[in-house]
């Protein structure tokens, strides 16, 4: 009796400081209303169950101080294990767990029965170092609804004058589009916007589209699809969608994101030939109508996980199975109830082919400042609010060298080491030894895409650098960029 009515206690009271902790910070120590529910609602269910059961067990008996204290006492030391060991009110797994051991500690304490299990229990608890995952970073402030602004240091007229005479300087007449062509920079450092500026007529609510930034989008929707179970890294595409070549079943969700796939496909742009991009035909093409399909028809060049080919094909088709494992629990416009909503990208728009499926390689816009937040997700390792909506240890394997890129390589440059669907600084040992951006902390990584939009992120500097651009050659240097960019931050606090 007691350890149902416990259990029934400790779940309503911890759904309700887990409300009321998403409304705080990040801990449960720092959210006081989440500790008075939790503190004071299971063991008081439990006193009272006691006091109404326990005189019929035990006629004459008095229980209520006995029950009283043996409750709270036991509460107080779950909870300070749990703070210990990092719960957080806004996990569901440490909001699971600690409602399994309240259930079953507390039963048994008030009870005086299987106390030795229950200090047992106890200790699980307090030596757990995290419960469901990594504590999220503490910030100040989050700009769910609106970036704070800041000013750049003192004394840094000489690094933005260098700075904005590379980046907003054109050539030439505009409608002759040579030139580094940029069409807004925003600069985030330590969650503050400390510099924007805008180009060709641009202005900070309109929307540009990201091209290949779209892709680590994608890389957040996968990992919202882990989280919830949906599907795993090792998942066959064909168990989420068919496949017109059967042969592409070999293909795994793993296989997608480190551009892996082996599928035979012609990533050529406008510089190249119309004919035999496979890309083009994809997105302009008979593939706009079922993407999914038009994809999985390419033969297996290599088997899936042996080489590494850049593919907006293992993207957007990563998008399909992704929707197609996501919809069936969360229906239409999961995206935005798991991931913009919450991080405030208002301004997205994901275009789609024919079926419905999201160009996950290619078709988002939004706003250089909602780039930015999606920036600031990654920055705070798939985070929001003290919330962790990425699995513990997604961002670290996204920004690790892709494996397949160490085996073999097709239509492969020196500067194309890839992780899960970001761009990398790293070495590459027995294969590139100099970093790609040699000005730039190794640590760095970015969402780049087509006519040089990026969005870099450089966590030793908490910095973010946007770029929306239209480069229509190849004048523009992003080292360079970067590199200015950093020095009008660079060496402060």
């Amino acid at each position: 009796m007691n350890a149902a009515v416990a259990l029934v206690g400790a779940l309503v009271a911890l759904r309700a400081g887990r409300w009321v902790g998403a409304l705080g910070t990040n801990t449960v120590l720092a959210a006081l209303p989440v500790l008075l529910l939790v503190v004071g609602v299971p063991p008081l269910s439990v006193v009272g169950a006691e006091a109404w059961v326990g005189p019929r067990l035990e006629p004459g008996r008095p229980r209520w101080g006995r029950a009283v204290g043996a409750a709270i006492a036991a509460q107080v030391l779950m909870l300070v294990g749990a703070v210990w060991a990092g719960a957080s009110a806004r996990r569901l797994g440490d909001v699971a767990l600690l409602a399994l051991v309240e259930a079953v500690v507390l039963a048994t304490v008030v009870t005086k029965v299987a106390r030795p299990a229950a200090l047992v229990l106890l200790m699980a608890l307090v030596s757990v170092p995290r419960l469901a995952g990594a504590a999220c970073p503490e910030r100040a402030e989050w700009p769910t609804k609106e970036w704070s602004t800041g000013t750049l240091p003192a004394g840094r007229e000489e690094a933005l004058k260098a700075f904005e005479d590379y980046a907003f300087t054109l050539e030439g007449q505009d409608e002759e589009r040579k030139g580094v062509r940029t069409d807004g920079v925003v600069l985030i450092h330590h969650g503050r916007l400390v510099y924007e500026r805008y180009a060709r007529g641009f202005k900070p609510e309109q929307r540009h589209l990201g091209w290949s930034m779209s892709k680590s989008v994608t890389n957040a929707f996968t990992a919202l699809a882990v989280a919830h179970g949906v599907l795993t890294l090792d998942d066959s595409i064909c168990k989420h969608v068919k496949a017109t070549n059967e042969a592409a079943c070999a293909i795994t969700v793993r296989h997608l994101l480190e551009f892996g796939s082996g599928l035979d496909w012609k990533e050529g742009y406008e510089n190249g030939s119309l004919q035999t991009s496979s890309v083009l035909a994809m997105l302009y093409g008979e593939g706009r109508r079922d993407m999914v399909a038009f994809i999985t028809a390419h033969a297996l060049r290599d088997k899936p996980g042996t080489s590494w080919e850049y593919s907006s094909g293992d993207t957007t088709l990563l998008a399909g199975v992704v929707g197609a494992a996501m919809k069936p629990r969360f229906g239409d416009g999961w995206e935005w109830k798991l991931l913009l909503d919450k991080v405030g990208v208002r301004s997205a728009v994901f275009e789609r082919d024919g079926k419905g499926v999201l160009v996950g390689s290619s078709l988002m816009h939004a706003t250089p400042r909602d780039w930015a937040k999606l920036g600031f997700f990654f920055l705070n390792d798939g985070c929001w609010e003290g919330e962790r909506l990425l699995p513990e240890g997604w961002m670290a394997a996204s920004v690790a060298v892709s494996e397949p890129l160490k085996q073999k390589r097709v239509d492969w440059d020196p500067g194309d080491v890839q992780g899960r669907q970001f761009w990398l600084n790293r070495r590459v040992p027995g294969l590139q030894d100099e970093k790609p951006w040699p000005d730039v902390p190794e640590e760095a990584f970015a969402m780049r895409g087509h006519w040089s939009q990026s969005v870099t992120l450089i966590p030793s500097l908490d910095l973010i650098v946007v770029r929306m651009a239209d480069d229509r050659n190849p004048g523009f240097d992003f080292n360079t960029f970067v590199k200015r960019a950093i020095a009008l931050v660079e060496g402060t606090p």
